[in-house]
């Protein structure tokens, strides 16, 4: 191991990035923190609030600390997350965040005020939002310790829809009711997490359908905080009137709407959502950013509302957002940019396994996870069973059909609003019992998928007004194994013709898992919208009258059909550490999962400098690191103390254990704080066959 070449490395990392204003190396742990805890704030409207401003300790560079707006998610306050934004200040940055109206130190402070209630992140809080940035830059104070022109939104749940009305308004003027317009700042930035990014895919789905959350916001459920009266009023008319469309509308109207302006955006977005977020799933903020040209990423997969957080996959989000950070308000070439936008956590199929806190989950990385229909297609039979030919004659419709129990007197729009028992699952699947029409497909190789599945469907209403739910779910061939929903959405509509065939293409929400030999896919269409993961309860409001729906089974192009992206199986590289302290460099773990199918395969490891991209050639595959002199020196290496495991055959299950140990040589040169070590490994399909597969890359950062 030729630690005087790290040495040489770090240094001419530096004096490249010396050009421009360069981030100072914080020291081990972190810069130390000053903090103003609680400031005023009051904003055009006489709102008063307060912020906390952290900051590292000393002179500041001269270009000052770039600003990071950290925001809460609903019902919190400021303090929410202060290790993470301790963290986050720590490393070169100002944070200010700041209690959202309606909720901490300002709701005590606010309780006559006619707007003291929260209007769920509308154009009232973007206004808001574009205050605070305001008084920060304004604040003489912080002149000259504070870059309000290098700026980062970020936030939780709430605080993720403030980011990505950040990323929206960039630029952009704004006004709401009563108040004075104003430019909104330019953001270089943002960094949503747990919230898709236009409410309205959240709370109306597909404009059609009113989520289980919003009907609960909106019912009064959240009586720790005030909610603004007039939306609220609006809200629940629509509801009563089952008016979707019509509230879409008036929402539009308000100008809440943030899909068409992310779409023009040229703001860097980083986004971190669960796949199973009890809130809303991912499909609606991957649709827009797919549709985006400005730099993204995606980290999906563990960590939300009512989601196991587990520990690997926080410290993988922190340091994530790190890198964009870095990247984005201190222009440093960290590659973050360049390497695959998505980066996807493998669903765990044991419930277990999910849950426990201390799993190590793999990961897959794409360029795209909506892609177009080039996956197998599997056609619906009238036999319940997926196939892979189109039926060759019209076959028997299947009909779903909901009747709402004639017994169930308080099963309507009003009662299931003002009444939460009405809307326990228990009592809507009583009122409104569960219909459902299953394909079935069964695996004969293990494979995996990293999309989104298509669902096509040619259907005949009975009503005008109808839905249907398409649940994909898996079954391990196991004794005993469980069914595992991988991915959920429904069509509805209110304006078709009764009697007259309709087409619709259903994309499915984007998942990572992988799927064993044997398996068996299950495709549920259902009257009912209801997620299985991580528990049954119901995703959207029901339609609160009787309807079939027909579903046709006919010759193609007629006819219904799955798209289903299942792949054959990559070896996943799985490392234990988000990050490597410099002052210990304790020894880092790595597990290789071949899978059983690959079991007694050769393989190598290999660790580099220098990032994830172009990537190296070999064999028929990519090993998915950089190549440097540190890839040359460790690919294949089992050098003590240095290397261990690094070239070997994988065990009887698939599985192989690498660890990298630098503990002898601590401390390790602080000219290398700030860089990251790509780890990445190569599979042979078979003894020393010319052919085989790269892992996923693992990034460890340097500090």
């Amino acid at each position: 191991m030729r630690l005087p070449s790290l040495v040489v490395l770090g240094a001419f990392v530096v004096s490249a990035n010396a050009q421009g204003c360069v981030r100072p190396l914080p020291p081990p742990g972190g810069f130390p923190l000053q903090a103003d805890l609680v400031v005023s704030v009051t904003y055009s409207d006489g709102y008063e609030t307060f912020g906390s401003l952290l900051r590292p300790v000393g002179p500041p560079p001269a270009c000052g600390w770039p600003l990071v707006v950290f925001v809460h998610p609903l019902g919190a306050m400021r303090s929410y997350q202060l290790d993470v934004q301790q963290r986050i200040a720590g490393q070169g940055y100002a944070v200010w965040s700041y209690d959202v109206r309606g909720q901490g130190q300002a709701q005590l402070v606010n309780t006559q005020h006619p707007n003291q209630g929260t209007t769920l992140w509308g154009p009232v809080e973007r206004v808001d939002l574009a205050e605070q940035i305001a008084f920060v830059a304004a604040n003489t104070a912080w002149t000259g310790e504070v870059d309000p022109t290098r700026l980062g939104v970020m936030g939780v749940s709430q605080g993720g829809a403030h980011a990505w009305s950040a990323a929206a308004l960039s630029g952009q003027t704004i006004s709401a009711p009563g108040r004075p317009a104003i430019v909104f700042p330019a953001v270089a930035c943002a960094i949503p997490s747990d919230l898709v990014a236009d409410p309205i895919d959240d709370w109306v789905r597909g404009g059609e359908l009113f989520s289980t959350w919003f009907v609960e916001a909106i019912s009064g459920s959240y009586t720790g905080t005030p909610f603004d009266a007039a939306f609220v009023q609006a809200a629940r008319a629509a509801f009563v009137a089952q008016d979707a469309p019509g509230l879409v509308a008036t929402l539009q109207a308000e100008g809440r709407a943030l899909r068409p302006l992310l779409a023009a955006s040229s703001v860097p977005v980083l986004y971190h959502h669960a796949w199973f977020d009890i809130v809303d799933g991912p499909l609606s903020a991957v649709q827009c950013l797919e549709s985006r040209s400005a730099p993204f990423r995606a980290h999906l997969g563990a960590v939300g509302h009512a989601v196991p957080a587990n520990a690997h996959e926080v410290a993988r989000r922190d340091e994530a957002s790190l890198r964009w950070l870095h990247r984005w308000l201190w222009n440093e070439a960290n590659e973050v940019d360049l390497e695959p936008p998505f980066v996807l956590a493998q669903l765990p199929l044991d419930p277990l396994v999910h849950d426990d806190l201390q799993t190590k989950w793999n990961h897959a990385t794409a360029a795209a996870v909506l892609p177009p229909a080039t996956a197998q297609r599997w056609y619906l039979h009238d036999d319940g069973v997926l196939h892979d030919a189109a039926p060759t004659a019209p076959q028997t419709n299947l009909v779903i059909h909901q009747q709402i129990d004639p017994l169930a007197t308080t099963f309507t729009p009003t009662d299931y609003l003002n009444d939460p028992s009405v809307r326990l699952l228990a009592n809507v699947l009583a009122a409104c019992p569960l219909q459902e029409r299953v394909y079935t497909l069964t695996t004969t190789a293990p494979s995996e998928i990293a999309a989104s599945p298509l669902l096509h469907l040619e259907l005949v209403p009975d009503q005008p007004s109808w839905m249907l739910a398409a649940v994909l779910t898996v079954q391990g061939p196991e004794p005993g194994a469980i069914e595992v929903m991988l991915g959920a959405q429904a069509i509805a509509r209110h304006t078709s013709l009764a009697g007259i065939a309709e087409q619709h293409d259903v994309r499915l929400p984007p998942i990572a898992a992988r799927i064993p030999a044997g398996a068996t896919l299950r495709l549920r269409l259902r009257n009912l919208w209801l997620r299985e993961w991580p528990g049954q309860s119901i995703e959207v409001a029901p339609r609160f009258h009787d309807f079939q729906v027909a579903l046709r089974h006919d010759v193609a192009p007629a006819g219904c059909w799955l798209d289903l992206p299942l792949v054959p199986t990559k070896p996943r590289l799985v490392v234990a550490a988000a990050s490597l302290e410099l002052a210990t460099a304790p020894a880092i773990t790595g597990t290789l999962r071949g899978g059983s199918e690959r079991g007694g395969y050769p393989y190598f490891a290999a660790i580099g400098l220098s990032g994830q991209v172009p990537g190296v050639p070999y064999l028929d595959d990519v090993v998915a690191i950089d190549g440097d002199w540190l890839v040359v020196s460790s690919a294949g290496s089992n050098e003590a103390p240095w290397f261990s495991g690094f070239l070997g055959f994988l065990d009887v299950d698939g599985n192989a254990t690498l660890t990298l140990d630098l503990s002898s040589a601590a401390p390790l040169p602080q000219l290398l704080n700030g860089l990251q070590l790509t780890f990445a490994a190569f599979v042979w399909n078979g003894p020393w066959a010319p052919t085989g597969a790269g892992s996923n890359p693992c990034d460890v950062q340097l500090r």
